[in-house]
């Protein structure tokens, strides 16, 4: 599956995955402490105006941080949350994730 195309129960449990916390934490509604997820890893999100508005995410790493590289795409989604937690799993595992 495409990692841009994740939503609903497969994104929750693949950002818990990519976070190392256990399955169970609805990441698309209500993502505890998603703001100082955002600052610890350098996570950048706005909506983009060239693309409707639409939500837009990427990992940029930092050290120290879990994904210290920087490589990731940037990931979109209807709300900040999906477009992050989509951000983290592109930055973690690629562009696609076993089904």
């Amino acid at each position: 599956m495409k990692t841009a195309e994740l939503a609903g129960a497969a994104l929750n449990a693949w950002v818990a995955k990519a976070l190392g916390e256990p399955v169970g934490t609805d990441y698309a509604n209500d993502w505890p402490a998603f703001d100082r997820l955002l600052e610890r890893e350098a996570i950048h999100v706005a909506p983009m105006p060239g693309k409707g508005y639409t939500w837009c995410a990427i990992v940029t790493g930092k050290p120290g941080s879990r994904f210290p590289d920087g490589r990731a795409p940037w990931q979109e989604g209807a709300t900040p949350r999906v477009a992050v937690g989509r951000a983290i799993v592109a930055a973690r595992y690629g562009a696609e994730v076993p089904d």
